[in-house]
């Protein structure tokens, strides 16, 4: 706690007289234990000296539906800045947090190393989910973690849970747990630079950088220096180094491509007085114009046993005009290219994004390469658990990509509507539509079970001797769930968000029409979407077949 007390110091980085408390606790209905889900202690200078007492900010507990015999709430307290290190102190010591005047269970507790929070810029800093106002020169964050976080281990088996409770704890503070879920169970402490103001700008005809610095009045000034680079295409394109004068000071950066970042360093007490995340300043700005037409599209359709329906759509004619430098980069875009193909490669050797483009006479080859490519990713991230989620998936789909997962144990899930793979004629034809019509009744008639005992039929023919098999395969039918169109390849993890690539088309066509296999953003979310729906199909008549 040494360097946290050297920053505390009057005017070292501010002037600091209370500590803000935001603890956020959970109480267990059994052992009622009242523990620590996340708390943020921040330094802060107040003019009102007066004590204030501890605040409960939600009146009425918060109750998760999915977490039932939890319940939470947010405090909120102010202390003396001098009360700090002995409150800290005696919670290394103790496994409580006791500033408010009431304990707080937050276990053995290990000192992280001392972390310095830029504000956000071109790229969101995780950290700025939880900080208060890091929106100037960026704060001094000292942590102390709880690592093995037994105590709140349901929130990381159910992901569902911390969504839930984060949405419900920003009705009462501006903190979005779930975006930091790997700091629940944490106590931090928030130093914000104060003593200064500083802000880096570029000047367009130069391209040098420029910093504009005042000192608080309350705070000594002392010599501090500047630093900034560029990086572009993994190369330094520009750095300069200098000391800072009060008002404005240069930086004479050499003209160049890329994202920059700036530094303020103080000398006299080795540390960051202020950093900022990679960013970019504007060099031209696009104008796009549009000019309606004086009348719209008109188009009517007849649809079949239905009345004529008329359209009408607002059309307008765009012009788009740069101003400012419309390079890409120094070698007249061609850098731009090579990085954007280089990406393009890198993607399709991780399965990242993949397209299949299958000539007509490679269509079952091209399909064998994508189902490859299916045992590759199943191979690479399946550890835990690999889950396909599509409604035409069926017994052949599963032995040709599950059962070649090789990590034994793994678990493995197969989701089906039990739908049959669409006829050749097009979607939308009277034929089609009459076969579509005649197999929701069949459906209706037991002839979704058929398909059931054929796919249950199909598993049980194989000969095999089931090393290391884990696997349960259910089909959405009946009232309960809901039905799905899309489809995944889930990669659950415990301690890391699920990866989840789309696939694009359906497991029985995969490669054999063109479409694109990629990995999604929000895999968690759609992990926990899955759950959801397999959770309700938790009934035998939902089961097709499981092992072991």
């Amino acid at each position: 706690m040494a360097t946290l007390a050297s920053l505390l110091a009057h005017g070292v980085i501010g002037t600091y007289t209370h500590f803000k408390a935001t603890e956020i606790f959970a109480v267990e209905d059994g052992p009622k234990r009242v523990f620590n889900v996340f708390t943020i202690l921040v330094a802060e200078a107040q003019q009102d000296q007066t004590p204030k007492p501890t605040q409960y900010l939600n009146p009425n507990r918060i109750k998760l539906k999915s977490l039932p015999g939890w319940t939470f709430g947010v405090t909120r307290y102010t202390r003396p800045i001098a009360d700090l290190l002995p409150s800290l102190t005696a919670m290394v010591e103790t496994g409580k947090w006791s500033a408010s005047g009431n304990a707080l269970y937050v276990g053995k507790l290990i000192e992280a190393p001392q972390q310095f929070i830029p504000p956000n810029s071109s790229t969101v800093v995780a950290w700025n989910n939880v900080l208060k106002n890091n929106f100037w020169n960026g704060s001094h964050v000292f942590e102390w973690s709880d690592t093995e976080k037994k105590t709140l281990k349901p929130f990381f088996e159910d992901s569902r849970r911390l969504q839930e409770l984060s949405s419900r704890i920003r009705e009462f503070v501006p903190i979005t747990l779930a975006a930091l879920s790997d700091r629940l169970g944490n106590l931090a402490v928030q130093l914000p630079v104060m003593v200064i103001m500083s802000q880096f700008n570029k000047i367009r005809t130069t391209g040098a950088f420029t910093i504009d610095l005042a000192w608080n009045p309350t705070a000594v000034a002392r010599p501090l220096r500047a630093s900034c680079d560029l990086e572009f295409d993994g190369t330094v394109s520009g750095y300069a180094a200098a000391a800072i004068q009060v008002g404005q000071t240069s930086l004479p950066v050499q003209p160049g491509f890329g994202m920059y970042r700036g530094f303020i360093w103080d000398d006299l007490h080795q540390i960051l007085m202020a950093a900022t995340g990679p960013g970019a300043f504007i060099n031209s700005v696009s104008l796009n114009m549009d000019v309606a037409s004086s009348e719209p599209r008109i188009f009517s359709i007849e649809e079949i046993g239905e009345e004529t329906k008329t359209y009408k759509v607002g059309v307008s004619s765009g012009n788009t005009s740069v101003i400012g430098d419309q390079r890409a980069d120094d070698t007249g875009g061609h850098t731009q290219k090579r990085m954007y193909m280089d990406q393009i490669d890198r993607l399709a050797a991780e399965r990242v994004f993949v397209q299949y483009k299958p000539a007509p006479d490679k269509r079952a080859a091209e399909h064998e390469k994508a189902l490859g490519d299916l045992r590759l990713l199943i191979g690479r991230y399946g550890r835990e658990g690999a889950w396909l989620w599509d409604p035409y998936l069926s017994a052949r789909d599963i032995w040709e990509t599950l059962f070649h997962c090789p990590h034994a144990g793994s678990d493995l899930r197969a989701l089906t509507e039990a739908r049959e793979p669409p006829t050749e004629a097009a979607p939308h034809s009277l034929t089609n539509r009459i076969k579509q019509w005649f197999s929701k009744q069949m459906r209706r008639f037991g002839r979704k079970q058929d398909w059931v005992e054929r796919q249950r039929a199909a598993l049980n023919s194989i000969e095999s001797n089931w090393l290391g098999l884990r696997l349960e395969y259910r089909v959405k039918r009946g009232p309960a769930g809901f039905g799905f169109h899309d489809r995944f390849l889930i990669f659950p993890r415990a301690n890391e968000d699920a990866l989840v690539w789309s696939l694009g088309t359906s497991v029985n066509g995969i490669g054999m029409e063109h479409h694109i296999l990629q990995r999604a953003d929000n895999g968690q979310l759609i992990r926990d979407a899955f759950v959801e729906l397999w959770e309700q199909l938790d009934q035998p008549d939902h089961l097709i077949w499981k092992k072991p």
